[in-house]
């Protein structure tokens, strides 16, 4: 290189003519010639035009070249390639290439050194690894070497190194005369070379000794010439004795001990007596002075010493004659590897084997190393280790031996030259190198031939040399031979060296394009009798080269492309081996064709692409050929000057839309110089200024590409109408896209499609029509339409794309296509074919469904369709699918399921939609008798009418006490836990606990573990919800600073996320007697209740499409063993008609149906097959439907008996089922019932009355079956006894028990009886029966002792009567035959029992007397308003009238007798000890109360947010906080234990409480009431959250209450006991603690309550009244009564805290005006009187059915208007007047009394204690009280005051009500002279504030 560089002109040529001559003899020197090789292609480079070599470099090479030289090249290239081809082991090297790591040649017979013996770097040996023998003196070593090494360096390392002595000088000596024996050497001093004397440092470890020239040695000797001695570390060195290890002091080393020598060696014991003292051991080199370690870099060597001797000749001709005979053993062994080698070659892939050759291969087989089991061809495997191991192992022997004999023939040669030659001779004859023979190695030749492609493509880039190539044949002996044979690099080079000779040549383009379209189709031709795979692999290959090419011709290669693709579809779409050889690499190609180049240029093509879309209609041309040359990419060289020639050209291209070339012109065979030439001819048109350029090479290819990119843009913009038509039609898409044969083929194709999507918005529709028309293709292509789907994933990802195929049918289409493919696959279900691919094409659908419903518009089409009953029916069929059920199969149902449960979710018509789909579905199925499927769609309805609430989880961190570490093994190491995988219960938590820790013993014990929360000891019996809830969160929110004590009145749950529940567990007993307190009970969770009309709403469709009527069927077809198994479909079924039946509309529409019979019928069965669960179903379900038809007075009997199997005839009929019931109730009576069979029978009871109305034989039968148990009372009460006294006799028992039941069923059927005509004429028939009459003789007889005088109840008589078990009976009995029957009522006027019943009021006990005979005389003095009582309490005195609801029994003469039924203690007295405040004064008594959540937002309007408030109603049964607490405790540690309120409602005359509400006494301090007011309000809190302040809640409260009085409602709705009397006494109590929280929220309260009453008092009135009933307005949101505090009632209320007497008094006229304009507003809309309450409401809506709640929902949801809509104040009569406002002024009045009673009068002048002084003085403080209220809270302190205003209340309260007109109203209110102040009558005063107050 460097002669070139500096060199003349003349050395040049003579430098590059010698080498080009040395060209015919370098394949000889194999691999040798890599550099020789780089240099020539380095020099012919310069030659190149362009490359930027000087133009003398340039012309010498170019000189040099000559037409010779050039052939030169080609022979030698031929003759190269000749050999490779003829070589004896070319095919063996060939196969052996391709099926094992080949690296070398190693068959060769004559091994050549230049290709098996390379150069070798040198590595590092240890002196271990070079030596074959050692020798030892005092201080040298001698090695001889295992052969001739070249040695580059040496490194000393002294290990373990003593201070005394050290090396100085070291001296390194060798030789390259091989010797027999070391020992010729030893002391041979002549015969070593010194190599290096180095010297060393004092105590240096470390030396490396490095060769400017290595050197070649067979010996080694390293001596240490020299040493250090350190004489003061020597001398504190002993002699020890390596035996006993004692010192030795002999001067001769004998040890006094043992008698060793101490001078030995310690390694081989050898004593050195020449040198006691020597440095090595002179035997083993042992040294005591450090461990020596000698490391070579080395490599083997064949150079020999020359020979100087006859004897040194002998020595070699001995050498030569050995190393022959090893290669010749060596070589004879590489033979006999050879022959089983080709053998096996030619046996692979063969089936059978002869004999001879099977017997040898399996003797190889069976020395072969591994397992036999290996799945692999095991000729292979022994090919590899045959070839790898065996013969490399004897070609390297057989290559080292020629080595050796060619070093020691050429000393030998040299020697004898010399011997026999003179000086000059010699000299003349080593110059005189042989000549190199011919080249015979396959190797050799290889490397030449690698190295000539290189030449070659240089040559290729010179015009002469290329021209001169091609036309000797280049390509046909490139395309022949090199492209196939070689190396993959060469083989790769071989077709860039053909692409670079055919770029640009039109003649080497059609050569080359006719040598691979001749052999590919030669390959088709026979593709069943040759392997293609091999054939046409590398043209293939070549092919994608060439097209890659960028010249003009690519147009040329890109027809012979697609020629091959076509034909091979044609030939074998189907063959997999043609498919994945040459199908894919043509689609490959033409898939590169069409991607776009990614520069700026394309960028702006897509943009001019898509804008120009309106002009693409005028094309004719075919797209599926034209569109891949349009993408056909920019040349990679020419990136920047394309597109700066595309910016330049492109004013020109707007204007001109020509079509210069079509896909049917290029078809036909139009060449490239058409299209430029057409080109040309327009470009001139448009711009006739253009000046003529110089025509240049370049110029040419910058206008062909110009024009290129012209004519593409341009084509760019052709319609896709025509073209795209070849491309859908043709068949060829689908095969490849949906191709079984090749994956990869599918992935290209799909790729294609993508790429030619990607420039096209209007091509991308096209393809999107193409791909759903090759859905129905995809379904039964399975698996080999995963590409397919995911190109069609990936098209559609734009939601416009899948709404353009949605208007197109696709969804009808795919809903289709899956009804199809589930069809198939459930048709095969009765098969045992197995396919673990099922189900994947249906997998792949419903995916592509699911994204399409993603879209909001799609899933309202394809609910508008009807489509969901398909999607829905595919479900039902993929779930009941058993026998074909796989992975897939499940991963569909699963998709379909979530797919449908989203939409579902989605809109309320969504679910209309699913039921009617699901209704469709059970007419289908129930047909089929699927019940797996019915089951489905059954709890599929149930769940969209009734959604189940998800279970939630509570988090839970289990700890151990940390004093029970030492006793509880391990610990709980996954927390947090949840409850969902633990357990509902705290048992299942400590269950929990033992199984993790092993404490297995304690899991059924109950009493062994304890569990602690937040410092209490929880009961295991409770919920883990409950106890989250009610203990962790309460304690987290008290922890947080949200205590009880403050002002609002919430619920105690915080927004904030609380953390997991820490539970502590802990063994019990092991720290002592546990001091925590422990928590038994908690109130059970409470969830807020909702209309059901509301609820289930959606219910009403399963109506509205037929489901009522399919259910029924279904009901109807049950057989007794589907009853009697009670299945699952079976429970849903019934479920589901309970659902249907909770609205109104479907009841009715159930009982059209003729329901009641099937129902009927169906009971009975279920009861003869003992199916309990399934009968009581029925009767829940019959219950409701026989209530509803009483209620809309449909006729039971038709409706019920329409469809019997009992025999004809409508009385029989109704006999019929009444006896069936009948037998059901005196069913087993001996026996114990279950609490499923007391339900069963409590509803058949309930149930009896309704299936008898209009029968009189029905009637009659039910009454004579309860008739013999109704007369002998006393007979009954003598049974009861007997069987008490005498327990073991079991006939008595059973007797008693069946009486007993007979006449508690016979009570819940007085209780059931309507009160209507019907229901009346039965009570009539019971009545002609003389039960009644029995029954009040009876009372009569056993309480004779009543009325005689004297105190009759502490008598032996009374005590005895209320033991009796017949009283309780008949109470109830009288009770529900009274109820609403005039006839029963007279009766018992007529026979004397008031005062008797009004005695009985007060009894208490278990036995319940005193709660029923209450109740029997609240039913009888109409306390709940229900038109069906005759009493009125004046006085006790009662009379006759006639009103327009009918005749009321009305006694007149006093009642002998009630006179002396006083209260025995008029002070407070504890229920459980007797004490009151006057004997305990500072304990503190509460009353028993029952408090409940209601909603002060009921109404027609939806838009108020609904406001909650607590209602308290109570019996006032007193008792002591105490003796609650201490009697809460004995409930709970009885044997059977009870809860908190639980026992305390048995306390409270089975009244129903869960509060204790406080009553403060004179002397109960203030912090005791403050404690027990909290504990009040906790518990409200409990029952859920409410809004506002405790003050405002208690208001509210008290306004409830006072509303009741008004307004008559129940006080024992809810709580089934307690009355007016009860009630009254609570409220000067309620006032009590309303004035404490006033007090408690100090000055600043107060003074903003006394703020807001003066403004509404000062503030004209306001709309109170929701007008949305009527007429909502869009610019008003009218405020409706409890949305805020300012309404009349509730200030009222206030009135009573904050105002005086004379303020009162005062305002009192105003308030009357607002009240009576309240009333009015709500009689005018609809509302009940007072609807301030919402009790009132709800009375109303409870004395209501449920058709009036449906009526309220519809009215609200349409805005109908109500009856007083149209009304007007004065179209009102007095009296319609009178009862719209007498609630409000009993409310006023009431309000009115209560300010009498709290702030008239003086103060008591009486001393007071000094306790309650201090009270007083504490509760007053600093502040300045005026005197009415000093009075108020004199007044709330004084219990026998409270007491006593209660009867007075009670008597005002009964004045009020018995008023018949406005001005008597008006007088005993008080507030006459307010009415007419200004007016004249009380009518006018009304009339007035309504009008006045309207706005």
């Amino acid at each position: 290189m460097g002669v070139w560089h500096h060199g003349k002109v003349p050395v040049r040529e003579m430098l590059l003519k010698k080498m080009l001559d040395k060209i015919p003899v370098l394949p000889s020197y194999g691999q040798n010639i890599a550099e020789y090789a780089d240099l020539l292609t380095w020099i012919l480079g310069k030659g190149i035009q362009g490359s930027g070599s000087g133009s003398q470099e340039y012309a010498v090479v170019q000189s040099c070249l000559t037409n010779n030289m050039v052939k030169l090249f080609f022979d030698t290239l031929c003759s190269q390639n000749e050999l490779l081809a003829n070589h004896p082991n070319s095919r063996i090297y060939s196969t052996l290439s391709s099926l094992v790591d080949f690296d070398g040649y190693y068959l060769e017979s004559e091994p050549c050194l230049a290709c098996s013996c390379p150069e070798v770097s040198c590595t590092r040996m240890k002196l271990d690894s070079l030596k074959s023998e050692t020798k030892f003196t005092d201080n040298r070593i001698l090695v001889k070497c295992t052969g001739s090494y070249t040695i580059q360096s040496v490194t000393m390392n002294v290990h373990d190194a003593r201070r005394s002595k050290s090396v100085k000088v070291l001296n390194l000596y060798y030789n390259n005369r091989p010797v027999t024996d070391l020992s010729e050497l030893k002391n041979n001093w002549s015969l070593w070379k010194r190599a290096k004397s180095c010297y060393l440092a004092f105590n240096q470890t470390e030396l490396k000794i490095e060769f400017a020239i290595p050197i070649t040695a067979c010996n080694l000797m390293i001596e240490l010439d020299s040493f250090y001695e350190n004489l003061q570390a020597s001398s504190l060195e002993s002699l020890q004795c390596p035996r006993c290890s004692r010192y030795v002091t002999d001067k001769h080393g004998i040890c006094g001990n043992c008698h060793e020598n101490a001078y030995q060696c310690r390694q081989c014991r050898n004593i050195n007596y020449e040198n006691l003292d020597s440095f090595l051991c002179n035997e083993c080199g042992y040294s005591k002075y450090g461990r020596f370690e000698f490391n070579f870099m080395a490599k083997p060597s064949f150079h020999f010493e020359s020979m100087e001797s006859d004897e040194d000749m002998k020595k070699g001709l001995a050498a030569i004659e050995v190393e022959s005979e090893n290669a010749h053993k060596r070589y004879q062994q590489l033979l006999s590897f050879k022959k089983p080698l080709l053998k096996l070659v030619s046996s692979i892939g063969e089936t059978e084997t002869d004999s001879q050759q099977k017997d040898s291969v399996q003797q190889m087989i069976v020395s072969l190393p591994g397992p036999s089991s290996i799945k692999i061809n095991r000729k292979i495997a022994i090919l590899g280790v045959l070839y790898g191991e065996k013969c490399k192992m004897a070609f390297d022997s057989v290559s080292r031996s020629v080595q050796n004999l060619q070093g020691l023939r050429r000393v030998l040669s040299a020697y004898l030259e010399q011997k026999r030659s003179s000086t000059a001779l010699n000299i003349l004859s080593s110059n005189l190198a042989p000549k190199r023979p011919a080249n015979h190695c396959y190797g050799c030749a290889n490397t030449f031939v690698g190295h000539c492609l290189e030449w070659l493509q240089m040559l290729a880039k010179m015009p002469q040399c290329r021209q001169q190539l091609v036309s000797a044949g280049i390509l046909s002996e490139l395309f022949e031979n090199n492209i196939h044979q070689g190396s993959k690099m060469a083989r790769v080079q071989a077709r860039s060296v053909l692409c670079a000779f055919t770029e640009g040549d039109l003649a080497a383009v059609g050569q080359l394009n006719n040598l691979i379209k001749q052999k590919a189709v030669y390959c088709l031709d026979h593709h069943r009798s040759i392997d293609i795979a091999a054939c046409v692999r590398d043209e293939l290959s070549l092919l994608s080269e060439t097209c890659a090419l960028t010249d003009e011709f690519w147009e040329s290669r890109l027809r012979i492309v697609f020629q091959l693709l076509f034909t091979s579809i044609q030939v074998g779409a189907k063959h997999p081996v043609i498919s994945e050889h040459i199908i894919l690499p043509c689609l490959r190609i033409i898939l590169q064709a069409c991607t776009p180049p990614k520069t700026e240029a394309s960028t702006t093509e897509a943009e001019n692409s898509s804008s120009s879309q309106s002009s693409e209609a005028r094309s004719d041309s075919n797209e599926h050929v034209s569109s891949n040359m349009q993408q056909t990419r920019t040349p990679p060289a020419s990136k920047s000057q394309g597109s700066s020639l595309e910016k330049d050209s492109e004013q020109g291209l707007r204007g001109d839309d020509m079509t210069l070339v079509s896909y049917a012109e290029w078809k036909n065979g139009a060449a490239y110089v058409d299209f430029v030439r057409r080109q040309y001819v327009v470009s001139q048109g448009s711009h006739p200024t253009v000046p003529k350029t110089r025509r240049d090479s370049k110029r040419t290819e910058f206008l062909a590409l110009k024009y290129f990119l012209r004519w593409k843009r341009k084509t760019c913009k052709v319609s896709l109408k025509n073209e795209f038509s070849a491309f859908e039609e043709s068949s060829w898409v689908s095969e490849l896209a949906l191709s079984a044969c090749s994956q990869a083929i599918r992935v290209e194709m799909c790729r294609l499609i993508e790429i030619l999507c990607s420039q096209s918005p209007s091509r991308k529709l096209k393809f999107l029509n193409l791909l759903m028309a090759l859905l129905p293709a995809a379904r039964t292509a399975g698996e080999s339409a995963c590409d397919y789907f995911e190109l069609f994933y990936k098209l559609i990802e734009a939601e416009d794309a899948r709404l353009f195929l949605t208007v197109r049918g696709f969804l009808q289409t795919l809903c289709k296509l899956i009804t199809e493919e589930v069809n198939i696959i459930e048709a095969q279900e009765h098969s045992f074919h197995v396919d673990i691919s099922q189900g994947y094409i249906l997998h792949k659908f419903i995916e592509l469904l699911g994204k399409f419903l993603r879209v909001p518009n799609i899933r309202v089409w394809f609910m508008r369709d009807g489509l969901l009953s398909q999607v829905l029916e595919a479900l039902l069929i993929v779930r009941g699918l058993v026998v074909q059920k796989t992975k897939l199969i499940s991963d569909c149902s699963r998709l379909l399921r979530d797919l449908l449960d989203g939409l579902l979710q989605e809109s309320f018509d969504n679910k209309r939609y699913f039921i009617q789909a699901c209704t469709a579905g059970l007419q289908t199925h129930v047909k089929l008798k699927n019940d797996r499927t019915l089951a489905y769609i059954l709890e599929l309805l149930c769940n969209i009418i009734c959604p189940m609430k998800p279970e939630p989880a509570y988090m839970m961190v289990l700890n151990k006490a940390h004093t029970q570490e030492e006793f509880i093994r391990g610990s709980m190491t996954k927390n947090p836990y949840s409850s969902l995988e633990v357990g509902p219960l705290m048992r299942d938590v400590k269950n929990k606990i033992c199984h993790q820790l092993d404490l297995l013993g304690l899991i059924e014990d109950d009493y062994g573990m304890e569990l602690l929360v937040a410092g209490h000891i929880i009961s295991l019996d409770l919920s883990v919800a409950q106890v989250y809830e009610q203990v962790w969160k309460k304690a987290q929110n008290q922890s947080s600073g949200s205590g009880t004590g403050s002002s609002v009145g919430s619920s105690g749950t915080t927004g904030r996320e609380c953390p997991p529940m820490t539970v502590t567990y802990r063994l019990q007993g092991l720290d002592g007697e546990a001091t925590e307190p422990m928590i038994k009970e908690l109130e059970d969770d409470r969830e807020e209740t909702q209309d059901p009309e509301v609820e289930f709403a959606i219910s009403g469709v399963m109506r509205e499409c037929g489901g009522l009527e399919v259910v029924l069927n279904m009901v109807q077809d049950l057989s007794d063993d589907d009853i009697r198994s009670s299945r699952e479909e079976l429970t849903l079924l019934l479920k589901l008609l309970m659902y249907c039946c909770k609205i109104r509309d479907n009841r009715l529409a159930l009982l059209a149906l003729g329901a009641l019979g099937v129902l009927i019928d169906t009971a009975k069965r279920a009861f003869s097959v003992e199916a309990t669960e399934s009968a009581e179903s029925l009767l829940l379900i019959v219950e409701c439907l026989v209530t509803e038809a009483n209620e809309s007075d449909i006729g039971i009997a038709k409706n019920s008996l329409s469809v019997s199997r009992s025999p004809d005839g409508k009385s029989t009929q109704a006999r019929y089922v009444v006896q069936m019931f009948l037998e059901r109730l005196s069913h087993s009576h001996g026996a114990k019932k279950s609490s499923k069979q007391q339900r069963n029978n409590d509803m058949v009871a309930r149930i009896l009355p309704y299936l008898t109305y209009g029968e009189q034989e029905a009637m009659g039968l039910l009454i004579e079956h309860f008739d013999p148990y109704l007369h002998d009372w006393s007979g009954f009460d003598h049974l009861m006894k007997s069987c008490i006294e005498n327990p073991s006799d079991v006939v008595l028992s059973q007797e008693a028990t069946q009486h007993q039941l007979a006449l508690e069923n016979f009570c819940k059927v007085t209780e059931s009886i309507k009160h209507d005509a019907q229901g009346g004429k039965l009570k009539g028939i019971i009545m002609q029966k003389g039960i009644v009459t029995e029954c009040i003789q009876h009372l009569k007889s056993v309480f004779a002792v009543f009325g005689t005088g004297g105190d009759h109840k502490a008598t032996a008589e009374w005590a005895q009567g209320l033991e009796l078990p017949s009283i309780p009976i008949i109470l109830q009995i009288l009770k529900g035959l009274s109820s609403g029957h005039s006839v029963t009522q007279d009766c018992l006027n007529r026979g004397g029992i008031l005062p008797l019943l009004h005695a009985l009021e007060g009894v208490s006990g278990e036995n319940e007397i005193g709660v029923r005979a209450e109740n029997l005389m609240d039913t009888l003095a109409d306390k709940e308003n229900k038109g069906e009582g005759f009493l009125t309490e004046e006085g006790l005195g009662m009379r006759r009238e006639v009103t327009s609801g009918g005749e009321r029994i009305v006694i007149s003469q006093s009642i002998e007798g009630l006179d002396d039924v006083q209260e025995e203690e008029a002070g407070l007295a504890c229920m459980v000890c007797r004490e009151g405040y006057s004997l305990c004064p500072e304990d503190m008594l509460g009353t028993y109360c029952y408090s409940k959540r209601v909603n002060l937002g009921i109404g027609s309007s939806h838009n108020t947010r609904a406001e909650w408030v607590y209602t308290t109603v109570s019996h006032f049964n007193v008792i002591h906080f105490q003796c609650h607490l201490e009697a809460k405790k004995a409930d709970a540690s009885l044997k059977n234990p009870k809860k908190e309120w639980e026992g305390a409602a048995l306390r409270n005359n089975e009244t129903l409480c869960n509060n204790l509400f406080p009553l403060r006494g004179p002397s109960v301090p203030l912090a005791q009431y403050a404690r027990y007011g909290d504990q009040y309000w906790d518990n409200l809190n409990a029952l859920g959250r409410a809004d506002g302040s405790r003050l405002r809640l208690l208001i509210y409260d008290i306004v409830l209450m006072l509303a009741r009085f008004a307004t008559g409602a129940s006080f024992s709705a809810d709580c089934k006991g307690g009355g007016k009397e009860s009630n009254s006494r609570l409220l000067p109590f309620m006032l009590q603690m309303a004035c404490h929280l006033l007090d408690q929220g100090g000055v600043s309260q107060k003074r903003l309550q006394s703020k807001a009453l003066s403004t509404y008092l000062s503030t004209p009135v306001v709309q109170e009244i929701p007008v949305s009933a009527s007429k909502p307005s869009a610019g008003s949101s009218p405020q409706r009564f409890g949305a805020v505090d300012e309404t009349v009632q509730f200030m009222m209320v206030q009135s009573l805290l904050l105002e005086s007497l004379g303020d009162w008094q005062q305002h009192r006229r105003l308030f009357l005006q607002r009240g009576v304009y309240h009333a009015y507003m709500q009689f005018k809309h609809g509302h009940a009187s007072l609807a301030a309450s919402p009790i009132s409401s709800t009375a109303s809506v409870s004395r209501s059915s449920s058709s009036s709640s449906s009526s309220e929902v519809s009215s609200s949801s349409t805005h109908t208007k109500t009856v007083g809509d149209d009304l007007q104040v004065g179209s009102l009569s007095k009296e319609q007047l009178f009862t719209v406002v007498q609630p409000m002024l009993i409310y006023i009045g009431l309000i009115d009394q209560l300010q009498q009673f709290l702030k008239s009068g003086p103060m008591r002048t009486q001393p007071e204690t000094s306790g309650q002084d201090e009270q007083s003085k504490a509760e007053v403080g600093s502040a300045h009280l005026e005197a009415w209220e000093l009075v108020m809270k004199e007044r709330l302190r004084d219990i026998k005051a409270m007491l006593g205003f209660s009867n007075k209340l009670l008597e005002w309260l009964d004045e009020m009500q018995s008023a018949v007109d406005l001005q008597e109203a008006f007088d005993i209110m008080g507030a006459l002279a307010d009415a007419l102040a200004s007016h004249s009558s009380c009518e006018d005063f009304i009339r007035d504030a309504i009008n006045f107050n309207s706005p």
